[in-house]
Order: structure tokens, then C-alpha cells, then sequence
């Protein structure tokens, strides 16, 4: 399996979440998931994030970020 970037990670993790049900990832409304923001598989316009924060965004979720 080929790796993911951290972006896509967190797309596939949103999914996931969302039970594959991609509309469902789009209108999501848990505002206080630290992934809320790129769920959408991009960074949000104007935000530059250090790679240090994403791999905090994944510890708070216990590691299920990537895998």
C-alpha cells in the first residue's frame, strides 16, 4: 500500500468517520473534530501548517490518523 500524505490521511480518516458516505463528510457539523477543517482533503485557504501540528491533530485521536 502506498503512503499517504497527511492531507489525504485525513480525508480517509473523515470517510471513514462518515461511514464512506463522502456528502456526509462535506456537511458535517462536528466543529470540535481537530480534523474539521481539512476534512475536505485541503488545507484551508491562507493556512500554512506546520507538520508538527498535524502529527499533534493525530495523537489526539489516539494514532488513527494514518493506517
Amino acid at each position: 500500500m502506498a503512503k499517504k500524505t497527511p492531507i489525504k490521511a485525513i480525508r480517509a480518516k473523515c470517510i471513514e468517520c462518515c461511514n464512506g458516505q463522502q456528502k456526509e463528510v462535506r456537511e458535517c457539523k462536528i466543529n470540535t473534530c481537530p480534523l474539521h477543517e481539512y476534512r475536505m482533503g485541503h488545507r484551508p485557504k491562507g493556512e500554512e501548517v506546520p507538520l508538527k501540528t498535524v502529527k499533534s491533530k493525530k495523537r489526539q485521536l489516539g494514532g488513527y490518523l494514518f493506517g
